[in-house]
C-alpha cells in the first residue's frame, strides 16, 4: 500500500527534482520556524503527513518536468447569491453535480492530449485538484501558454472574482508560478478548527478518472487511513498536438516568446566576489553595492527563490529601476549557479504585471525580514534602511 512519503519520495527520485519543495510540517503553509527552513527534499520527510508541497516546475528537477495544477471548484455563495460563511457536506453535496459538470469540460478536453490513467484527481474537501505532468517544456513561458489555452477552451467561469454561485476555475491560483498545493492526505484542520471556514474534518484522497466519472456524491474521506494515493506520479513528453493547438489559439500572453534557453543556457557557476574586491563603484552594480545582503543575493552560488524575490523588490521600488535594468543586470551579473536566462525573465515579469501574487506587495521586505531569513547581519557603517528610507520599512 502506498503512503504519502513513499510516493513523494518516489516522485523526488523518478523526476530527479533538485529544490527542496516539500514543507516537513503537517498544519499550514509557514515556511519557517525558528529561523530554520521547514522545506526539505522527499527522502528527508519527519512525519507521517506533510500538508503539502510546492508545484513542480521545469526549473526544479533534471527532466525538465512541469506540472500542470487546475482547481475546479465553486464560489462559496448560495443559489440566492448570499455568502456561504460555514461550508457543510450538505452543501458540498448539492453543488456537486453541478462541480462535476464543470470538471468534466476540463477533462474532456485533456484527454484529448493526456492518457486518463496519467491524470490525478484529488477530492480536497469541497472542490477538486487536476492534476498531470509534462516531460521537456522549454521554460515557464511555455507552461503559461498551454495553461492559458486550457483555461480559454475549457470555456469555464472564474471562481476567484464571482459575487455570486458559480463553477468553475479559481485562474489567478492556477497560473501563479511558485504555486503551494496541498498534497493526498492533507487535511483542512484549519479550515475547520481555526478559520472556522467549514464543519467537517476531511483528507484529500485520490480519484481515477474513471473513479470520478463514477461517482455520484462527493467523495469525502473523513479517516486518514482510508486515503487513497496512486501508486507513483508518472508524466509524458510534451504532446506536440498539445504545444501546436496552444500556439495556433494566438491567445494573448503577456509574456514574450522564449528565445532558444535549454539545458545549453545553463550558465557555470562563478565565484562570490566580496564586495572590498570589486572596482570603484561606477557601474550599472550600483545600487546594490552599497547593501552587503542584497549585493550577496547577487552574487552567491545557491539563493532559495524567495531571497531572488526580495532583489527585484528592492531594485523595483526602491532603486527604481526597470524590468530591461533589472534583466541586464542579472544576465551581467548574477552568479547563481542554476542561472537560466528564460526562467529568470518569466519571474521578473510577473513582478511588472498587475495581477499576479508579485505585484500585491509594492515595496521591499522590511530590514527585520531580511535579518531573519540570515540575510543581513545588521552591523553595517551605512544601511539603505535609514531613517530618511523609512518609506519602504
Amino acid at each position: 500500500m502506498t503512503t504519502q512519503t513513499q510516493l513523494l519520495q518516489n516522485m523526488e527520485k523518478d523526476f530527479q527534482i533538485t529544490r527542496k519543495i516539500f514543507l516537513n510540517i503537517k498544519t499550514g503553509w509557514f515556511d519557517k520556524s525558528k529561523n530554520r527552513s521547514n522545506l526539505v527534499c522527499a527522502k528527508d520527510i519527519s512525519i507521517d503527513q506533510i500538508q503539502g508541497r510546492y508545484r513542480l516546475n521545469v526549473n526544479d528537477n533534471k527532466l525538465y518536468i512541469q506540472e500542470f495544477f487546475f482547481d475546479l471548484e465553486w464560489s462559496t455563495f448560495t443559489e440566492e447569491g448570499n455568502k456561504i460563511e460555514l461550508i457543510t457536506k450538505e452543501i458540498v453535496n448539492s453543488y456537486f453535480p453541478r462541480l462535476k459538470k464543470a470538471a468534466k469540460k476540463l477533462l474532456f478536453l485533456l484527454l484529448k492530449y493526456i492518457p486518463k490513467e496519467l491524470i490525478y484527481i484529488r477530492a480536497s474537501g469541497s472542490g477538486l485538484h487536476i492534476v498531470f505532468f509534462l516531460e521537456k517544456l522549454n521554460d515557464m513561458d511555455e507552461w503559461e501558454m498551454i495553461t492559458r489555452y486550457l483555461i480559454k477552451k475549457s470555456k469555464l467561469p472564474d471562481t476567484k472574482h464571482a459575487k455570486c454561485l458559480v463553477f468553475g476555475l479559481d485562474k489567478d491560483t492556477i497560473l501563479s508560478s511558485d504555486r503551494k498545493i496541498s498534497e493526498f492526505g492533507s487535511w483542512n484542520k484549519l479550515k475547520k478548527d481555526l478559520k472556522k471556514e467549514v464543519n467537517y474534518l476531511n483528507y484529500a484522497t485520490y480519484l481515477t478518472v474513471d473513479d470520478f466519472f463514477k461517482a455520484k456524491d462527493y467523495p469525502f474521506c473523513s479517516d486518514i487511513k482510508a486515503v487513497k494515493y496512486p501508486d507513483r506520479f508518472k508524466y509524458i513528453e510534451l504532446p506536440p498536438r498539445l504545444l501546436a493547438d496552444a500556439v495556433d489559439s494566438k491567445i494573448e500572453n503577456p509574456i514574450e516568446p522564449a528565445k532558444d534557453f535549454a539545458v545549453k543556457d545553463l550558465r557555470p557557476a562563478k565565484n562570490f566576489i566580496p564586495v572590498k574586491d570589486l572596482a570603484p563603484v561606477k557601474d550599472e552594480l550600483v545600487p546594490i553595492k552599497k547593501c552587503p545582503a542584497y549585493y550577496s543575493i547577487l552574487r552567491k552560488r545557491e539563493t532559495e527563490w524567495y531571497e531572488r524575490h526580495f532583489l527585484v523588490k528592492f531594485l523595483k521600488y526602491t532603486q527604481k529601476m526597470s524590468m530591461k535594468e533589472i534583466l541586464d543586470l542579472f544576465d551581467n551579473h548574477a552568479c547563481w549557479s542554476d542561472y537560466k536566462s528564460s526562467t529568470t525573465r518569466y519571474y521578473v515579469k510577473k513582478h511588472f504585471r498587475e495581477g499576479t501574487c508579485e505585484t500585491k506587495v509594492k515595496k521591499p521586505p522590511r530590514k527585520k525580514t531580511l535579518i531573519k531569513y540570515n540575510l543581513c547581519i545588521d552591523k553595517c557603517n551605512y544601511c539603505v534602511y535609514t531613517k530618511e528610507r523609512q518609506d519602504f520599512q
